[in-house]
């Protein structure tokens, strides 16, 4: 019997490659699953978040309305105001060009009630910011100083907001399918370490590894976006 030692078989680059994978592996599913954890925290921040824009897109539409409703208000005791001042100056241009003509006696009582209707008349102000430069009514600028005004001391206009929460809302649904990408991938890589045909178990490592590959571009182009 020969007494000297039987050198140690070298392993062939297949199992070395083989033996990486086996260590690899189990690191590849915990890192994917991580993945897939933050992907799911990172979807329920943005569909919070969109939640939170859309309610406050309701309120800035709630506001607005409140703010055009009083602005209406406003607008028609103006009109009335108008109205009725435009009335009483005629009447009593009316009645002074009736007196104009009349007997002393009855144009004195003429011009008499033309005075109250004028006084009455000058009662009605109206604000010079609903008003053109001839004296006409100018309810659309009075409209737009309200509504300016108004907007300087709250938000009344949803449109930031909903076009926010529309944009949280895309890119949760994006995270939602970024997660499915991890676990998929999670699932590549089990399916490698529990297979016995090493073909299979190379086909399945590739497999994880280029969906891993893909979701870690996309989680970064869903972030940036």
């Amino acid at each position: 019997m020969d007494g000297r030692a039987t050198p140690a078989q070298v392993p062939s680059p297949a199992e070395r490659a083989a033996a990486r994978r086996r260590v690899l592996i189990p690191v590849l599913i915990a890192l994917t699953s991580v993945l897939g954890a933050v992907g799911t925290w990172r979807t329920s921040n943005a569909s919070g978040s969109a939640a939170g824009a859309e309610r406050r897109a309701f309120a800035d539409t709630v506001a607005a309305e409140q703010q055009r409703a009083a602005i209406e208000t406003v607008i028609g005791s103006i009109e009335f105001a108008f109205a009725r001042r435009s009335a009483l100056q005629q009447s009593a241009a009316s009645l002074r060009s009736d007196a104009a003509t009349a007997e002393p006696e009855e144009a004195a009582r003429l011009t008499a009630l033309a005075a109250a209707q004028e006084a009455a008349a000058a009662a009605y102000v109206i604000d010079a910011d609903a008003l053109h430069p001839d004296g006409s009514l100018d309810l659309e600028g009075k409209r737009e100083v309200e509504w300016g005004l108004a907007a300087d001391l709250q938000d009344l206009d949803p449109g930031p907001e909903m076009d926010r929460a529309a944009d949280l809302r895309a890119k949760s649904q994006r995270l939602v399918g970024l997660t499915a990408f991890f676990i998929a991938a999670a699932l590549f890589f089990t399916l490698a370490q529990v297979s016995r045909n090493r073909r299979v178990e190379i086909l399945y490592w590739t497999g994880g590894l280029a969906v891993l590959a893909a979701s870690v571009v996309l989680a970064m182009v869903v972030e940036v976006l």
